[in-house]
């Protein structure tokens, strides 16, 4: 039976969802909830619900966690509320400065002014030099930092997730749980293999009061046009290891498919899944984001082939 918990409440008793639609997010967006009430005797506009308030989801064990209401829309017989896995305190610029500072320093210091936790999976703690975050909102300038590196950033339940995408796109599918079949796709499906904005090679730039870096990166059997970026680098392996992080972040979105399935909680952004019997592009994809309709019990799954190498 599905929950709805509104501020800690269970109201699931006095309300009568007509959509309720969940999007999760791998990583650089935060995930959002959607929550369609009919409301013909206007209890929501009595209730008076506000921007920040807390609304979480639960079904069968699937479990949306805490997130923060973000919109609020009222039309004849209906009321909507969105939610955002952020608080909209997350979402205010700020300018910070760290000088010989690690990774893991910026990511506690971040998460302790919002009240999240921190976890993190096949991350190393590097040291920089120098580190400014200039007129950003906090959780955008941690996602593009971790992009450098070739991490991912999510928000789930109040908690921040670090990962290393290439570790986990190399996780094999659950062999009884994510396999999907041309069977089970609900109507039809779509793969493509595109060339815009996927490259052979990137370049780091970065002048230094020591002189002038550059790192590079190239792409294995992609033989692509080549991008360059000035981005402040101290050393040449940070320039280096930056360059294969913007490289991956661009040709990550080379191969991509989507389809929707019956609804399936087992399934979310971050994990693998094995597609076989559609045709050419059968193999493995990793769940970029996914959409879960409790309403209509449907997923709808965007995926992208894993990259090799980099």
């Amino acid at each position: 039976m599905m929950q709805i918990i509104y501020n800690g409440i269970d109201i699931t008793a006095s309300v009568q969802p007509t959509m309720v639609r969940i999007t999760d997010y791998a990583g650089g967006r935060p995930d959002n909830l959607l929550l369609i009430f009919a409301d013909s005797e206007g209890i929501w506009s009595n209730w008076k619900p506000a921007k920040n308030d807390t609304l979480q989801v639960k079904e069968a064990g699937f479990d949306t966690g805490v997130m923060f209401i973000d919109m609020i829309s009222q039309s004849a017989g209906s009321f909507a509320l969105a939610a955002l896995s952020i608080p909209q305190s997350c979402k205010s610029a700020r300018s910070q400065g760290w000088e010989n500072v690690r990774l893991m320093e910026i990511a506690t210091q971040i998460a302790a002014r919002h009240g999240f936790s921190v976890q993190t999976y096949g991350i190393v703690n590097h040291l920089y030099e120098r580190v400014d975050q200039q007129e950003e909102a906090d959780f955008t300038f941690l996602a593009e930092r971790c992009q450098l590196e070739g991490y991912a950033f999510k928000i789930n339940n109040r908690s921040m997730v670090l990962y290393a995408e290439a570790m986990q796109e190399q996780k094999a599918p659950d062999s009884a749980l994510a396999i999907i079949r041309q069977t089970e796709i609900n109507g039809g499906f779509e793969f493509v293999d595109k060339s815009t904005d996927v490259y052979g090679k990137c370049i780091v730039q970065s002048q230094t009061p020591g002189g002038f870096i550059v790192g590079e990166c190239s792409a294995p059997e992609i033989n692509g046009p080549t991008l360059k970026r000035n981005t402040f680098a101290t050393n040449h392996a940070e320039a280096n290891r930056w360059a294969k992080g913007i490289l991956r972040s661009y040709n990550k979105h080379a191969i991509t498919g989507n389809m929707t399935v019956n609804l399936n909680t087992n399934y979310a952004a971050g994990i693998t899944v094995r597609v076989i019997e559609t045709g050419m592009f059968d193999g493995v994809f990793f769940v970029d984001r996914l959409t879960h309709d409790l309403i209509n019990n449907q997923t709808k799954l965007l995926l992208r082939r894993p990259l090799e190498g980099y």
